[in-house]
């Protein structure tokens, strides 16, 4: 695996699958974004080192990103005056299309194959 695919699905994907939100919700909690940040930069780490419990967090992570994506996608689609959230729609369905390509492709074997504890 070149070295842009492991940047890609170590680091960068997996951090921006849970943090896809409309902008204003992201400048409201900027402490719980740089926490998620340095959150999934530590799982990379460690999924570069080899660590099959990181692997498994990692999707496991993604999973739950998902799920719960989809659970609040409905409620939280329109706003209180009916018009559509169409940032929320379109940062929702990225998120939830992202994780499930994650969860999905971390499950391979030439991820696994890397993992070596």
């Amino acid at each position: 695996m070149s070295t842009t695919k492991t940047i890609l699905l170590f680091f960068l994907l997996p951090m921006l699958a849970p943090l896809l939100f409309p902008p204003s919700l992201l400048a409201a909690g900027y402490l719980v974004v740089l926490f998620a940040a340095v959150l999934f930069i530590i799982i990379g780490v460690f999924l570069l080192r080899g660590s099959s419990q990181m692997l498994t967090l990692a999707i496991f992570l993604q999973g739950l990103n998902a799920i719960i994506r989809i659970m609040m996608f409905f409620p939280h689609a329109t706003f209180i005056d009916g018009s559509a959230d169409v940032i929320y729609i379109i940062t929702s369905i990225l998120s939830i299309s992202l994780s499930i390509y994650l969860v999905l492709r971390l499950d391979k074997v030439d991820i696994r194959t890397r993992m070596v504890r």
